[in-house]
Protein backbone atom coordinates (compact mmCIF):
# COMPACT_ATOMS: atom_id res chain seq x y z
CA UNK A 1 0.00 0.00 0.00
CA UNK A 2 0.89 3.28 -0.62
CA UNK A 3 0.08 7.35 -1.23
CA UNK A 4 0.61 9.66 -3.88
CA UNK A 5 -0.06 13.27 -4.41
CA UNK A 6 -1.51 14.08 -7.72
CA UNK A 7 -2.43 17.63 -9.59
CA UNK A 8 -1.55 21.14 -8.77
CA UNK A 9 -0.60 22.47 -5.24
CA UNK A 10 -1.50 26.11 -4.04
CA UNK A 11 1.22 28.34 -5.29
CA UNK A 12 2.13 30.05 -2.14
CA UNK A 13 5.51 29.57 -0.52
CA UNK A 14 6.09 28.87 3.08
CA UNK A 15 6.69 32.34 3.74
CA UNK A 16 3.86 33.88 2.43
CA UNK A 17 5.33 34.61 -1.16
CA UNK A 18 2.31 34.23 -3.37
CA UNK A 19 4.34 32.64 -6.74
CA UNK A 20 1.19 33.95 -9.39
CA UNK A 21 2.12 37.71 -7.66
CA UNK A 22 5.73 37.32 -8.02
CA UNK A 23 5.40 36.03 -12.08
CA UNK A 24 2.91 39.67 -12.14
CA UNK A 25 5.88 41.95 -10.75
CA UNK A 26 8.57 39.59 -12.93
CA UNK A 27 6.44 40.51 -15.98
CA UNK A 28 5.94 44.23 -15.14
CA UNK A 29 9.32 45.00 -14.50
CA UNK A 30 8.74 45.33 -10.90
CA UNK A 31 11.06 42.04 -9.88
CA UNK A 32 13.68 40.24 -10.67
CA UNK A 33 14.02 36.81 -12.10
CA UNK A 34 16.00 35.05 -10.32
CA UNK A 35 13.71 35.68 -7.35
CA UNK A 36 11.26 34.15 -8.49
CA UNK A 37 13.27 31.22 -9.80
CA UNK A 38 14.19 30.88 -5.50
CA UNK A 39 11.18 31.19 -4.77
CA UNK A 40 9.29 28.21 -6.85
CA UNK A 41 12.05 26.28 -6.02
CA UNK A 42 11.31 27.03 -2.22
CA UNK A 43 8.09 26.20 -2.55
CA UNK A 44 8.56 22.72 -4.23
CA UNK A 45 11.38 22.35 -1.56
CA UNK A 46 8.59 22.35 1.26
CA UNK A 47 5.96 20.33 -0.75
CA UNK A 48 8.81 17.28 -0.85
CA UNK A 49 9.13 17.80 2.47
CA UNK A 50 6.08 18.35 4.13
CA UNK A 51 4.82 14.63 1.38
CA UNK A 52 8.39 12.94 3.28
CA UNK A 53 7.32 14.21 6.65
CA UNK A 54 3.47 12.69 6.35
CA UNK A 55 4.64 9.29 5.45
CA UNK A 56 4.09 9.81 1.49
CA UNK A 57 6.25 7.31 -0.35
CA UNK A 58 5.98 8.86 -4.02
CA UNK A 59 6.89 11.94 -3.96
CA UNK A 60 5.39 14.52 -6.40
CA UNK A 61 6.45 18.19 -6.86
CA UNK A 62 2.83 19.82 -6.97
CA UNK A 63 3.27 21.11 -10.28
CA UNK A 64 3.79 24.71 -9.39
CA UNK A 65 6.70 25.75 -11.41
CA UNK A 66 4.08 26.68 -13.88
CA UNK A 67 0.68 28.09 -14.02
CA UNK A 68 -0.89 25.66 -15.62
CA UNK A 69 1.37 22.89 -16.47
CA UNK A 70 -0.79 21.65 -19.55
CA UNK A 71 -0.78 24.82 -21.29
CA UNK A 72 2.68 25.95 -20.48
CA UNK A 73 3.45 22.50 -22.87
CA UNK A 74 1.31 23.47 -25.31
CA UNK A 75 2.33 27.15 -26.10
CA UNK A 76 5.80 26.59 -24.73
CA UNK A 77 7.72 23.54 -25.08
CA UNK A 78 5.83 21.23 -28.03
CA UNK A 79 8.48 22.12 -30.61
CA UNK A 80 11.30 20.73 -28.06
CA UNK A 81 9.73 18.06 -27.59
CA UNK A 82 9.20 16.81 -31.22
CA UNK A 83 12.37 17.83 -32.00
CA UNK A 84 14.53 16.74 -29.25
CA UNK A 85 15.76 19.88 -27.77
CA UNK A 86 15.13 20.58 -24.04
CA UNK A 87 13.31 18.24 -21.82
CA UNK A 88 11.07 20.91 -19.34
CA UNK A 89 9.00 18.09 -17.11
CA UNK A 90 12.29 15.77 -16.95
CA UNK A 91 14.21 18.89 -16.25
CA UNK A 92 11.95 19.49 -13.06
CA UNK A 93 11.98 15.65 -12.07
CA UNK A 94 15.38 15.80 -12.13
CA UNK A 95 15.09 19.14 -10.10
CA UNK A 96 12.40 17.44 -7.12
CA UNK A 97 14.36 13.86 -7.32
CA UNK A 98 17.48 15.70 -5.93
CA UNK A 99 15.91 16.87 -2.63
CA UNK A 100 15.00 13.70 -1.78
CA UNK A 101 15.52 9.65 -1.44
CA UNK A 102 12.10 8.74 -1.89
CA UNK A 103 10.91 7.79 -5.45
CA UNK A 104 9.19 10.76 -7.11
CA UNK A 105 6.75 10.87 -9.96
CA UNK A 106 6.43 13.26 -12.71
CA UNK A 107 3.23 14.63 -14.06
CA UNK A 108 2.48 14.95 -17.73
CA UNK A 109 -0.29 16.38 -19.35
CA UNK A 110 -2.17 14.10 -21.25
CA UNK A 111 -2.72 14.56 -24.98
CA UNK A 112 -6.58 13.68 -25.07
CA UNK A 113 -7.08 16.69 -22.69
CA UNK A 114 -4.66 19.05 -24.21
CA UNK A 115 -5.96 18.76 -27.52
CA UNK A 116 -9.30 20.00 -26.47
CA UNK A 117 -7.55 23.55 -26.61
CA UNK A 118 -7.00 23.24 -30.72
CA UNK A 119 -9.73 24.47 -32.56
CA UNK A 120 -12.26 27.00 -30.79
CA UNK A 121 -14.12 29.57 -33.05
CA UNK A 122 -14.00 26.61 -36.28
CA UNK A 123 -17.27 25.18 -37.18
CA UNK A 124 -17.67 21.59 -35.44
CA UNK A 125 -16.68 19.57 -38.10
CA UNK A 126 -13.82 21.94 -38.56
CA UNK A 127 -13.07 22.12 -35.36
CA UNK A 128 -13.81 18.28 -34.45
CA UNK A 129 -10.97 17.34 -37.16
CA UNK A 130 -8.28 20.11 -35.87
CA UNK A 131 -8.88 18.78 -32.44
CA UNK A 132 -8.15 15.15 -34.09
CA UNK A 133 -5.07 16.38 -35.32
CA UNK A 134 -3.90 17.65 -33.04
CA UNK A 135 -4.07 15.56 -30.14
CA UNK A 136 -2.46 12.96 -32.15
CA UNK A 137 0.72 15.65 -32.76
CA UNK A 138 0.74 16.76 -29.31
CA UNK A 139 0.35 12.86 -28.31
CA UNK A 140 3.72 12.09 -30.78
CA UNK A 141 5.73 15.03 -29.20
CA UNK A 142 4.84 14.18 -25.72
CA UNK A 143 6.15 10.68 -26.22
CA UNK A 144 9.77 12.20 -26.61
CA UNK A 145 9.29 13.73 -23.01
CA UNK A 146 8.04 10.61 -22.18
CA UNK A 147 10.76 8.34 -23.28
CA UNK A 148 13.59 10.96 -21.22
CA UNK A 149 11.57 10.50 -18.33
CA UNK A 150 11.87 6.70 -18.37
CA UNK A 151 15.39 6.76 -19.92
CA UNK A 152 16.63 8.87 -16.82
CA UNK A 153 15.30 6.79 -14.40
CA UNK A 154 11.43 8.26 -13.05
CA UNK A 155 9.95 5.32 -11.37
CA UNK A 156 6.20 6.65 -12.38
CA UNK A 157 4.93 8.90 -15.25
CA UNK A 158 1.31 10.40 -13.87
CA UNK A 159 -0.12 11.50 -16.90
CA UNK A 160 -3.37 13.72 -16.24
CA UNK A 161 -6.20 13.28 -19.36
CA UNK A 162 -9.11 15.09 -17.01
CA UNK A 163 -11.13 15.33 -20.16
CA UNK A 164 -11.45 11.63 -20.06
CA UNK A 165 -14.80 12.51 -18.52
CA UNK A 166 -16.16 13.56 -21.60
CA UNK A 167 -15.44 10.54 -23.82
CA UNK A 168 -18.20 9.20 -23.80
CA UNK A 169 -20.01 6.69 -26.10
CA UNK A 170 -19.19 8.33 -29.27
CA UNK A 171 -17.20 5.51 -31.14
CA UNK A 172 -14.68 8.14 -32.22
CA UNK A 173 -14.16 9.80 -29.25
CA UNK A 174 -13.16 6.30 -27.74
CA UNK A 175 -10.52 5.72 -30.68
CA UNK A 176 -8.84 9.08 -30.34
CA UNK A 177 -8.52 9.00 -27.18
CA UNK A 178 -7.23 5.07 -27.05
CA UNK A 179 -5.24 5.94 -30.19
CA UNK A 180 -3.85 8.99 -28.30
CA UNK A 181 -2.57 7.09 -25.24
CA UNK A 182 -1.14 4.68 -27.41
CA UNK A 183 1.15 6.78 -29.13
CA UNK A 184 2.06 8.39 -26.44
CA UNK A 185 3.64 5.79 -24.29
CA UNK A 186 4.70 4.24 -27.66
CA UNK A 187 8.73 5.03 -27.26
CA UNK A 188 8.63 3.98 -24.01
CA UNK A 189 6.89 0.90 -23.24
CA UNK A 190 8.64 -0.23 -20.38
CA UNK A 191 7.82 2.86 -18.19
CA UNK A 192 5.59 2.52 -15.74
CA UNK A 193 3.07 5.16 -16.60
CA UNK A 194 -0.45 5.95 -14.64
CA UNK A 195 -3.29 7.11 -15.99
CA UNK A 196 -5.21 9.64 -13.94
CA UNK A 197 -8.85 10.54 -14.14
CA UNK A 198 -10.28 12.50 -12.06
CA UNK A 199 -12.95 15.43 -11.74
CA UNK A 200 -15.52 12.95 -12.82
CA UNK A 201 -16.44 9.36 -13.85
CA UNK A 202 -15.00 7.65 -17.35
CA UNK A 203 -16.85 4.69 -17.10
CA UNK A 204 -19.36 5.97 -19.95
CA UNK A 205 -15.90 5.76 -22.45
CA UNK A 206 -16.09 1.81 -21.57
CA UNK A 207 -13.17 -0.85 -20.34
CA UNK A 208 -11.59 -1.14 -24.24
CA UNK A 209 -11.17 2.43 -24.32
CA UNK A 210 -9.52 3.24 -20.84
CA UNK A 211 -8.08 -0.25 -19.69
CA UNK A 212 -7.24 -1.20 -23.27
CA UNK A 213 -4.60 1.59 -23.30
CA UNK A 214 -0.93 0.74 -22.10
CA UNK A 215 -0.70 1.79 -18.56
CA UNK A 216 0.44 -0.30 -16.01
CA UNK A 217 -1.80 1.24 -13.27
CA UNK A 218 -4.79 4.25 -13.07
CA UNK A 219 -5.67 6.62 -10.80
CA UNK A 220 -9.80 7.06 -10.41
CA UNK A 221 -11.09 9.62 -8.99
CA UNK A 222 -13.84 7.99 -6.72
CA UNK A 223 -15.22 11.32 -4.96
CA UNK A 224 -16.30 13.01 -8.24
CA UNK A 225 -16.59 9.79 -10.10
CA UNK A 226 -18.19 7.24 -8.10
CA UNK A 227 -19.30 5.09 -10.97
CA UNK A 228 -15.23 4.58 -11.62
CA UNK A 229 -15.79 2.20 -9.95
CA UNK A 230 -16.88 0.32 -12.80
CA UNK A 231 -13.64 0.54 -14.02
CA UNK A 232 -11.46 -0.75 -10.86
CA UNK A 233 -14.02 -3.52 -11.14
CA UNK A 234 -13.04 -4.32 -14.63
CA UNK A 235 -9.59 -3.11 -14.47
CA UNK A 236 -7.14 -6.33 -14.76
CA UNK A 237 -5.67 -7.82 -11.35
CA UNK A 238 -1.83 -7.42 -12.93
CA UNK A 239 -2.33 -3.73 -12.54
CA UNK A 240 -2.46 -1.45 -10.11
CA UNK A 241 -5.72 0.71 -9.09
CA UNK A 242 -4.67 4.18 -7.08
CA UNK A 243 -7.79 4.95 -5.32
CA UNK A 244 -8.49 8.70 -5.24
CA UNK A 245 -10.63 8.70 -2.52
CA UNK A 246 -9.36 11.82 -0.18
CA UNK A 247 -11.88 14.79 -0.48
CA UNK A 248 -10.71 18.10 -1.10
CA UNK A 249 -12.59 20.41 0.63
CA UNK A 250 -11.44 23.70 2.41
CA UNK A 251 -10.91 23.12 6.50
CA UNK A 252 -11.85 19.37 6.17
CA UNK A 253 -13.68 18.38 9.75
CA UNK A 254 -14.45 14.83 8.63
CA UNK A 255 -12.12 11.58 9.78
CA UNK A 256 -10.97 10.99 6.40
CA UNK A 257 -9.06 7.16 7.34
CA UNK A 258 -12.40 5.13 7.39
CA UNK A 259 -13.14 5.68 3.74
CA UNK A 260 -9.46 5.45 2.58
CA UNK A 261 -9.07 2.17 4.01
CA UNK A 262 -12.42 0.89 2.81
CA UNK A 263 -11.78 2.12 -0.73
CA UNK A 264 -8.12 0.40 -0.45
CA UNK A 265 -9.20 -2.79 0.46
CA UNK A 266 -12.31 -3.34 -1.77
CA UNK A 267 -9.93 -2.16 -4.36
CA UNK A 268 -7.51 -4.84 -3.62
CA UNK A 269 -10.26 -7.48 -3.20
CA UNK A 270 -11.27 -6.78 -6.91
CA UNK A 271 -9.45 -9.56 -9.47
CA UNK A 272 -7.16 -10.88 -6.97
CA UNK A 273 -5.05 -7.69 -7.37
CA UNK A 274 -3.74 -7.40 -3.35
CA UNK A 275 -2.82 -4.45 -1.50
CA UNK A 276 0.58 -4.49 -3.05
CA UNK A 277 -1.35 -3.20 -6.51
CA UNK A 278 -3.29 -0.78 -4.72
CA UNK A 279 -2.29 3.10 -3.78
CA UNK A 280 -4.20 5.90 -2.05
CA UNK A 281 -4.35 9.52 -3.55
CA UNK A 282 -6.43 12.52 -3.62
CA UNK A 283 -9.49 12.94 -5.52
CA UNK A 284 -8.86 15.94 -7.35
CA UNK A 285 -5.76 18.92 -7.30
CA UNK A 286 -4.70 20.72 -4.25
CA UNK A 287 -4.35 23.87 -6.13
CA UNK A 288 -7.71 25.52 -5.24
CA UNK A 289 -7.30 24.81 -0.98
CA UNK A 290 -5.40 26.65 1.41
CA UNK A 291 -1.55 26.07 2.01
CA UNK A 292 -2.50 25.20 5.77
CA UNK A 293 -5.55 23.13 4.16
CA UNK A 294 -3.02 20.87 1.80
CA UNK A 295 -0.87 20.27 4.63
CA UNK A 296 -3.18 18.74 6.68
CA UNK A 297 -4.82 16.65 4.07
CA UNK A 298 -1.51 15.41 3.03
CA UNK A 299 -1.43 14.20 6.56
CA UNK A 300 -4.63 12.61 6.62
CA UNK A 301 -3.84 10.84 3.20
CA UNK A 302 -0.47 9.34 5.08
CA UNK A 303 -2.62 8.66 8.09
CA UNK A 304 -5.07 6.69 6.28
CA UNK A 305 -2.46 4.93 4.16
CA UNK A 306 -0.71 3.45 7.20
CA UNK A 307 -3.92 2.20 8.47
CA UNK A 308 -4.69 0.82 5.44
CA UNK A 309 -1.15 -1.21 5.39
CA UNK A 310 -2.27 -2.51 8.84
CA UNK A 311 -4.21 -5.59 9.63
CA UNK A 312 -8.03 -4.42 10.49
CA UNK A 313 -7.34 -5.41 14.29
CA UNK A 314 -4.22 -3.33 14.51
CA UNK A 315 -6.09 -0.70 12.56
CA UNK A 316 -8.55 -0.26 15.24
CA UNK A 317 -6.12 -0.60 17.56
CA UNK A 318 -4.56 2.46 16.43
CA UNK A 319 -7.79 4.39 16.31
CA UNK A 320 -9.63 3.43 12.74
CA UNK A 321 -13.45 3.29 13.54
CA UNK A 322 -14.36 -0.33 14.08
CA UNK A 323 -17.64 -0.04 11.65
CA UNK A 324 -15.18 -0.05 8.24
CA UNK A 325 -14.84 -3.82 7.99
CA UNK A 326 -18.31 -4.51 8.94
CA UNK A 327 -19.94 -3.51 5.85
CA UNK A 328 -19.94 -6.43 2.84
CA UNK A 329 -18.38 -5.28 -0.02
CA UNK A 330 -21.09 -5.38 -3.13
CA UNK A 331 -21.75 -7.14 -5.92
CA UNK A 332 -21.37 -4.34 -8.07
CA UNK A 333 -21.20 -0.66 -8.28
CA UNK A 334 -25.17 0.84 -8.52
CA UNK A 335 -25.72 2.55 -11.61
CA UNK A 336 -26.01 6.48 -11.96
CA UNK A 337 -29.06 7.87 -13.36
CA UNK A 338 -28.30 9.88 -15.42
CA UNK A 339 -28.04 14.15 -14.38
CA UNK A 340 -28.21 17.21 -16.01
CA UNK A 341 -24.39 18.18 -15.71
CA UNK A 342 -23.03 15.51 -14.32
CA UNK A 343 -23.99 11.99 -15.01
CA UNK A 344 -22.51 10.16 -12.34
CA UNK A 345 -24.21 12.46 -9.54
CA UNK A 346 -26.39 9.73 -8.36
CA UNK A 347 -23.76 6.81 -8.36
CA UNK A 348 -22.29 4.57 -6.08
CA UNK A 349 -21.09 5.97 -3.30
CA UNK A 350 -19.02 3.65 -1.00
CA UNK A 351 -17.64 4.54 2.06
CA UNK A 352 -18.00 2.94 5.80
CA UNK A 353 -21.20 2.31 7.81
CA UNK A 354 -22.88 4.86 10.28
CA UNK A 355 -21.47 8.27 8.52
CA UNK A 356 -17.85 7.87 8.91
CA UNK A 357 -16.57 9.15 6.05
Amino acid sequence: MFAVVHGAWPRVSPDGVDIAVLEADVAAGRADGAALREAVERLVADIVAVQVDAGVELVTDGQVRWPDMAMAVVTAFVDDLSTGGRHPLLEAWQATASLTDRAVAQAVPGPYSMGWHAAGGAAQEVADAARADRTLALADALAHEVRALADAGCPVILVEEPRAVDVGEDEAERALFADAQRRLLALAPDAHATLVVSGGSAHRAGPDAILGTPYRSFLFDLIDGPDNWYLVRATPGDRGIVCGALRVVESPTEDQAPLLVWAAGYAASTAARGPSRVGLSNARSLHDVSPATARALVRELGRGTRLAAMTPAQAIEAGLDPRTFNRPKPDRPRPSRPTAGRPEADGPKPGPPGGTA
